[in-house]
């Protein structure tokens, strides 16, 4: 067999494997296959193999890397663009699928729906959403972002009240000079939301100041970075005298 034609099936089948999810046991052991479904009642992920399916509970899951779903990078570019009914579209399936898996892209799409709900005047399917994302990740980065969005939620047009309840928050935040992901998406999601209830409050300048540290400090989830320093650009060119310490 030519070594081209070799180099060009080793290349394919790699590509294959890559393109598969994979779980690591807190026993050591990985597994490569295909992830079906969280279960949010049993606490558990089916994972699809070639010689069948199993179910693992989550407690047993040190790590969960997930391949992102047809639609996820459309309803990032969507949420990017401000087009929340296409981002509910887009995001809504992959969101139930796995809600209750601690991965970034699943993460991204569960804050990003909650958004675009309470964009769209959907405050119940954000309240709900928002609800699940706290019953199923009980603590860390991940229960922090259902926090501020239940906060956000729950607020309505009351941005003092918001502010409040974001207050109570501030010592959850974990900041430091290189902080890990999962803490840079938490602190992403909590000064975007506090941006905003700041700018509602008239206070641009701390406005301006919250949607510049998530776009330059904190810029993942990457739609919500895009949404901040088109926030950030918006106030600079509504005020030109705008500027901050």
């Amino acid at each position: 067999m030519p070594v081209l034609l070799i180099l060009v099936l080793f290349l394919g089948w790699t590509a294959v494997v890559q393109a598969q999810d994979q779980i690591r046991l807190k026993s050591g052991e990985t597994k490569s296959g295909t992830a079906v479904k969280f279960d949010e009642v049993t606490q558990s992920l089916t994972f699809k193999f070639d010689q069948g399916t199993l179910s693992y509970a989550q407690a047993d899951l040190a790590e969960v890397t997930l391949q992102e779903r047809p639609g996820v990078a459309e309803g990032r570019k969507a949420l990017e663009e401000g087009k929340m009914e296409e981002v509910v579209a887009k995001w809504r399936e992959p969101v139930n699928q796995f809600l209750g898996v601690d991965n970034p892209w699943v993460l991204e799409c569960a804050g990003g729906l909650g958004q675009a709900y309470l964009a769209l005047g959907r405050v119940a399917d954000a309240e709900s959403l928002y609800g699940r994302m706290k019953k199923a990740y009980a603590s860390g980065p991940a229960a922090l972002r259902a926090e501020v969005g239940l906060a956000v939620a729950t607020s309505g047009k009351d941005a003092a009240g918001l502010l409040a309840k974001l207050r109570a928050l501030e010592k959850d935040l974990k900041e430091s000079l290189r902080p890990l992901r999962a803490d840079r998406e938490a602190l992403a999601e909590f000064y975007f939301a506090r941006g905003e209830a700041l700018e509602k409050k008239g206070d641009e300048k701390k406005a301006l100041e919250d949607y510049l540290r998530v776009s330059i400090l904190y810029p993942d989830p990457p739609s919500l970075g895009v949404r901040s320093a088109k926030k950030a650009e918006a106030l600079r060119q509504a005020n030109k005298d705008l500027v901050t310490d």
